[in-house]
């Protein structure tokens, strides 16, 4: 989207205003008059577009997620917690990308943990994760899907689907997922420490799981 300096003649009271309602949003002042005339003239700007699929995201979380603060710009964090002996938080970060491309955004998954072991049994989980995918929607999705998996840590494009969607629908789509991942990895975690049991609870719930989930990104 192209940006212009306009000049406009504005009464001192309406721009005092106008920066109040800036600062409580966290937005500049052209950024908040970009806003209200956009929505004045019924066009969506890409950060209204951001903010609705990030408020559509937070409120279709399940009660396992617990917001670790307000979404801000084009970012969502959220955290949960694993039950493997001292129950380490999973900590979800999820970025919606401004401009509408084949790809919709990415998800980061982290834990604030040193232990080797928790570390190890992770990656094995994440590596579960990528195969049960790689088997099971590499011909519902719209373009290629980019993973990474290092020292317990996972990122992963969200592709944007095919077809018309709406920001509601992209922010529910997302929180499905994550849900979808979250308990799996759940369910991976109450099988160890036999990785096969492990890995086929986790394929059990994923098949279930995915049938039910309307958008595939």
């Amino acid at each position: 989207m192209s940006r212009s300096i306009y000049s406009l003649v504005l009464t001192d009271e309406v721009v005092d205003a106008v920066d109040a309602l800036a600062r409580s949003a966290g937005m500049s002042r052209s950024a908040m008059i970009n806003s209200i005339l956009a929505e004045k003239v019924a066009y969506v700007t890409p950060e209204m577009r951001l903010r609705e699929i990030l408020e559509s995201l937070a409120n279709s979380m399940n009660s396992s997620f617990m917001l670790a603060e307000k979404p801000t710009g084009s970012t969502l964090s959220a955290r949960t917690s694993l039950k493997y002996r001292y129950k380490p938080t999973v900590k979800y970060s999820v970025e919606i990308f401004s401009e509408n491309g084949k790809r919709a955004g990415e998800l980061k998954v982290s834990f604030r943990s040193q232990n080797a072991q928790l570390i190890g049994d992770l990656t094995q989980f994440f590596k579960c994760w990528v195969d049960l995918e790689k088997r099971y929607i590499a011909d519902r999705i719209s373009g290629d899907i980019l993973y990474t998996i290092r020292d317990g840590r996972f990122s992963r494009t969200l592709n944007m689907p095919g077809g018309d969607i709406s920001e509601d629908e992209l922010g529910t789509a997302v929180a499905d997922y994550m849900a979808m991942l979250d308990s799996s990895m759940k369910e991976y975690f109450l099988k160890l420490p036999d990785e096969s049991e492990a890995a086929r609870a986790a394929e059990e719930y994923y098949q279930k799981a995915i049938n039910t989930q309307s958008v595939i990104i």
